[in-house]
């Protein structure tokens, strides 16, 4: 049998930074039970490395506040807090709304970057699925970013597009029209009308935190039910 210590010398044994992604990956996609201690050495079992590579990526993600880092205790998978998702649902759209914003002041800056067709090939909003309409979102709010020329509003949107990958996910997958309004804001980037899409961003995170509280409500009586 071989070992963990064994497959992270092998040639095929990830990177440093592979490790610290596929952590990141199976933690934001809630594969780890939310409240739960990290165990470190089953975790590089699953992986197929050695302890070290994980620990580290661990506390880069503590660092992140993608999980909770405890002294003397170890990591924890963070619980889902409506309070936090909300907060961060307000940052990002305060961040992207700057980023529309300074388009709309000087729209022939050089520099600015040409808005991409992120929609092409994507059907209607009944047949996109959870996973794609995450990606989606994700190349919009990063290449929204971009337009700034800020790296530490980047930064903080990729952050948080971690660290809500999760509900946003849930939220595509219970309700169908979070998708339709997901393409409405693709479509009005890439057509420049960045006057509507400033609006349509409000309502867009607006409808988001109301819907939070039923959102979790739904996400925990399903995992109630998967349970039993």
């Amino acid at each position: 049998m071989q070992t963990a210590f064994s497959s992270a010398n092998s040639p095929n044994a990830p990177t440093g930074n592979g490790v610290y992604e596929r952590v990141k990956a199976r933690i934001i996609a809630n594969d780890l039970p939310a409240g739960k201690r990290i165990l470190i050495e089953p975790l590089a079992d699953q992986l197929f490395v050695s302890s070290t590579p994980v620990r580290e990526a661990l506390i880069r993600l503590s660092a992140e506040n993608v999980v909770q880092g405890v002294p003397k205790s170890g990591f924890f998978v963070k619980e889902i807090s409506e309070t936090e998702i909300k907060d961060l649902y307000t940052l990002q759209h305060l961040l992207l709304d700057w980023s529309v914003k300074a388009i709309r002041t000087d729209d022939g800056r050089p520099g600015m970057l040409k808005p991409p067709n992120l929609c092409e090939g994507l059907a209607n909003g009944r047949d996109v699925p959870p996973h794609d309409a995450i990606t989606l979102t994700n190349n919009l709010f990063i290449h929204l970013g971009r337009q700034t020329g800020n790296t530490d509003a980047i930064r903080i949107i990729e952050n948080i597009n971690d660290r809500t990958q999760y509900m946003r996910d849930r939220d595509f997958a219970f309700f169908e029209d979070t998708i339709n309004a997901a393409l409405r804001l693709c479509e009005l980037y890439h057509a420049r009308k960045f006057d509507a899409l400033s609006v349509e961003l409000k309502t867009y995170f607006h409808e988001k935190s109301e819907r939070l509280p039923d959102l979790i409500r739904a996400i925990r009586s399903a995992l109630i039910k998967n349970s039993v």
